[in-house]
């Protein structure tokens, strides 16, 4: 009786091993199709937002104050010098691949109301391959700190700091994380 009531609990273990192997691969696999279709929303997200180069002009909703705007990037350069102002003299020990990464647009009011640009929205620089990014520096695009009123424009450069060999093309971003992304690729100039 001894040998039967042993030989029914390794039957009934070697059952539950085999059910745990069954749920383990299945969970698995689940697992592997949630990452499969994660991946996939993703590149469907990314490739939803608008790109545009430059001297192509994009319109934009701003998504936090509804109100729309026009941004067309003129040119982009990285350089050791802006407005006169050294690298060495913005960045404490700067290297030799450093360089300010200086991007040139125009902003237009396309919307009924007045509104100051550095106020109301922001562009983040990054690699193209990055999420976030850079603001930049505002004591570099003065213009922006006027009212533009509907109808008017101004262009100026926006400033970043970077290095030449961090990316074979950049990514200047409006409206990010919201509905209304938009990108302009910038490819790099020293590559």
């Amino acid at each position: 009786m001894k040998k039967f009531i042993f030989l029914v609990l390794i039957f009934l273990m070697l059952a539950a091993c085999n059910n745990v192997e069954e749920n383990t691969e299945m969970q698995e696999k689940e697992s592997t199709d949630t990452t499969e279709e994660t991946d996939t929303v993703t590149s469907e997200e990314e490739e939803e937002k608008p790109t545009y180069q430059i001297g192509e002009t994009a319109a934009i909703t701003s998504d936090l104050y509804e109100f729309d705007y026009e941004v067309t990037v003129n040119d982009f350069q990285l350089t050791r010098e802006v407005d006169e102002v050294p690298i060495e003299d913005y960045l404490i020990g700067a290297r030799e691949e450093d360089r300010f990464a200086v991007v040139d647009v125009t902003i237009k009011n396309i919307s009924d109301e007045a509104y100051v640009p550095n106020q109301m929205f922001s562009a983040n620089f990054s690699a193209i391959d990055e999420n976030g990014g850079d603001i930049s520096d505002d004591e570099f695009f003065t213009g922006g700190d006027e009212e533009l009123a509907p109808g008017e424009e101004l262009t100026g450069h926006l400033v970043y700091l970077t290095d030449i060999n961090y990316a074979d093309t950049f990514v200047l971003k409006y409206e990010l994380m919201s509905d209304q992304e938009t990108h302009f690729e910038l490819p790099n100039p020293e590559q």
